[in-house]
């Protein structure tokens, strides 16, 4: 099942947000993509691919969820985004 939403960074994008962001993701065995416009998509699970991803303040990103479990994977990432403030 294929999921994805678009959400626009609001927190500071630092490495320790992104670091809690790559946790959450790898909880999940669905492929998860995390992309800006008019730049490669990057793994959500990798803590250096969100890393380069130079994601910042201001942002509009898109989720993408590839998997048995992305549409579980989908909303609890929706929540993690929020409590990390990102």
């Amino acid at each position: 099942m294929i999921e994805s939403f678009t959400y626009k960074i609001t927190g500071k994008a630092d490495n320790t947000a992104l670091a809690l962001l790559a946790h959450e993701a790898a909880k999940y065995s669905c492929y998860i993509i995390v992309a800006k416009p008019s730049s490669s998509p990057k793994d959500a699970k990798s803590i250096m691919s969100l890393i380069t991803g130079c994601f910042k303040t201001g942002d509009t990103v898109e989720f993408s969820f590839d998997g048995s479990d992305a549409d579980v994977a989908a909303k609890n990432i929706k929540a993690a985004i929020d409590s990390i403030g990102l």
